[in-house]
């Protein structure tokens, strides 16, 4: 078929879909709203929910807090090109994440003051974590730093801002280091080293963190020099000094690191979990995929002492369309940023959501994009054409907090679409993907019995189940009939595109 054929038909569908929509009754349904879902708690900070270590719990530790939301490039320190620097809105920031039901921040640090890896542009970052006194310019022309004097307006702003988190009910991921931050990454243009304060030209105390003279500086994210190793654990008691007595709090060590930091991110957990238990404090410590990866995978990050992660995606483990179950004790945090770079589809959220994992998306938010990396000017208003991922990843939170989740887990042979959550007997939640591109989901919308179908293996539950159907696109709820359990059957949406089939035992004490 020719293009203007396409077209013309194109047409006479959503002439057909029109007119047949407008004759028919719409079915019963319900919102599923972002804003309906209730505040994640704040009861004491989050823990391993020992029964099902899929998630994290709160002081109470019965239920499992599912986290979910995103997280942008600058939403700490704020970024400009030759040193016209742009401030970012953090309030509106949070009001946007709060209208998509999101519960979870990822808080971005950079340790350098000048230069990114992929742009040759003189990008500034402000504030930084240490003062600039010094007798003397730095390589980016501004004054060297002293080592000794933490810059008192960045741990004002992170004090400030993982309180603002807070009072809208988020959980946020406070980055300690970043990889990002000492190397060019490859063959990138720019080099943030350059602008390092552990660069020897670039502070007053002597520290020289570029062992190899090789004009960057990975060793700054190993054990090799002590001194360096002795102030990055004066930052670390300098950051839980600031915000550790907040509950929402979880640290994460560092941005994919080099595969070479293992040993020295292991320390690094070590010692911030050292710190708080001095201090009867405890929240837990992650540990990101690297970058490049190293030949061990997702291994170092599963053997670490952290206790949660966010693995790389390979052609093993397929986090972006086939994720695998965790295994072992780590929550994980699947986190577009280590997956794609800038990447995700709403179907990679309910996949995720239905394998035990917690999804987070890497959001360019007002951030123009060269590629996969920021580039300027910066948009005035979030990027549109990642709505239909922000809004999943609330509906998707929504979803978690109507079943047991602290009960449920995954089981995909329950389900022909290999996607199943369950808690076997009692309640199922199970992806019901529509087959089929755009054309086909406007010729189904006039053929009704087009909709998407999955058959369920209810053999664990013989007796009745509540039924209702989940439009993960539009955000409805389509209460069903009750069907009986007992054996596997056959079930078909009443909408069309993907959705989620939610069954579940009559509780106790339910009238008929």
């Amino acid at each position: 078929m020719t293009r203007p054929g396409i077209a013309r038909f194109t047409v006479a569908l959503l002439v057909a879909v029109l007119a047949t929509t407008a004759c028919s009754r719409p079915p019963r349904t319900t919102l599923l709203l972002p804003e309906s879902v209730r505040p994640s708690g704040t009861l004491g900070p989050l823990a391993i929910l020992p029964s099902n270590p899929h998630y994290f719990t709160d002081a109470r530790g019965r239920r499992a807090i599912y986290l979910t939301g995103s997280h942008t490039w600058n939403n700490v320190q704020d970024w400009g090109v030759s040193d016209r620097l742009r401030p970012f809105d953090y309030d509106a920031y949070l009001n946007d994440l709060q209208r998509y039901g999101h519960n979870f921040i990822r808080l971005w640090a950079w340790e350098q003051a000048t230069w990114v890896p992929w742009t040759e542009e003189r990008v500034s970052i402000e504030p930084t974590l240490y003062l600039r006194t010094g007798p003397g310019p730095a390589l980016d022309g501004g004054l060297r730093f002293d080592l000794a004097r933490f810059d008192p307006e960045y741990f004002l702003r992170l004090r400030r801002r993982v309180e603002a988190a807070r009072r809208h009910g988020f959980y946020v991921s406070i980055m300690l280091f970043n990889g990002w931050s000492i190397e060019k990454k490859g063959e990138n243009p720019g080099n943030p080293w350059n602008g390092h304060p552990f660069n020897r030209a670039n502070n007053i105390n002597g520290i020289d963190g570029d062992i190899d003279r090789d004009g960057e500086g990975k060793e700054v994210h190993t054990l090799l020099n002590p001194s360096v190793t002795a102030l990055q654990k004066a930052y670390l008691t300098k950051v839980i000094d600031t915000v550790g007595d907040l509950d929402n709090v979880l640290w994460e060590i560092s941005n994919e690191s080099h595969p070479g930091a293992t040993e020295w991110q292991y320390e690094m957990i070590r010692t911030v979990k050292a710190i708080e238990a001095r201090r009867g404090q405890g929240h837990p410590v992650g540990m990101t995929s690297m970058f490049p990866t190293g030949e061990e995978g997702n291994t170092p990050l599963f053997e670490s002492p952290a206790d949660w992660i966010a693995p790389h995606a390979s052609e093993i483990d397929r986090y972006r369309d086939d994720p695998p179950t965790p295994a072992g004790r780590k929550v994980v945090l699947s986190d577009t940023d280590h997956l794609w770079g800038i990447g995700g589809n709403p179907r990679w959220v309910w996949k995720s959501l239905l394998r035990g994992l917690n999804p987070v998306f890497m959001d360019p938010y007002e951030m123009a994009l060269r590629g996969i990396y920021p580039a300027w000017p910066a948009r005035s208003s979030p990027a549109p054409e990642w709505d239909d991922l922000r809004r999943a990843l609330g509906y998707a939170r929504a979803v978690a907090d109507r079943v047991d989740l602290a009960s449920m887990v995954p089981m995909g042979r329950l389900a022909s679409s290999g996607f199943c959550l369950a808690a076997p007997g009692r309640e199922y939640l199970v992806l019901v993907p529509f087959p089929g591109g755009r054309l086909r989901r406007l010729a189904a919308l006039v053929q009704r019995s087009a909709a998407g179908s999955v058959r369920v293996d209810l053999s664990e539950a013989p007796g009745p189940l509540d039924l209702e159907w989940i439009d993960v696109e539009r955000g409805q709820i389509f209460p069903g009939d009750p069907v009986s359990g007992g054996r596997p059957l056959e079930l078909r949406a009443p909408f069309v595109g993907d959705g989620i089939l939610h069954l579940r035992a009559p509780r106790r004490g339910a009238g008929s």
